[in-house]
């Protein structure tokens, strides 16, 4: 069987992500879809929360498709970039908000700081 990688692991914590928000914010999507869309997220409150909940989930999905063209060509210095951000940005979200879902960032970008700097 072959290895997941860790664009496959970004990938499916995208899909997870966006999967998890609808059950939190059903409430606020309901009101979406009676109310509109047009102009209906405030900067603040629960409508700006699952905006950007939900917004996450597709920004996390390319990442992780690109991440994975990355690693089918070969590409570890964009490998390497990707694991500090993604372990950078876990670790500060982990340490902001610990319930939330930031640990599995860490885990994907150890995954790729643990690549060999060059390919071979």
């Amino acid at each position: 069987m072959k290895r997941r990688s860790a664009g496959w692991c970004l990938q499916a914590t995208a899909l997870g992500h966006g999967a998890i928000g609808v059950v939190l914010y059903r409430d606020v999507l309901a009101q979406f879809a009676r109310e509109g869309v047009v102009n209906s997220v405030p900067e603040r409150g629960d409508r700006a929360a699952a905006f950007w909940f939900l917004a996450a989930a597709p920004a996390l999905w390319v990442g992780g498709r690109l991440l994975r063209s990355a690693e089918e060509h070969g590409d570890v210095a964009a490998q390497r970039a990707a694991g500090a951000v993604l372990a950078g940005v876990g670790a500060v979200g982990a340490a902001a908000m610990p319930k939330g879902g930031f640990p599995a960032l860490v885990g994907i970008g150890g995954m790729l700081l643990r690549r060999p700097k060059r390919r071979g």
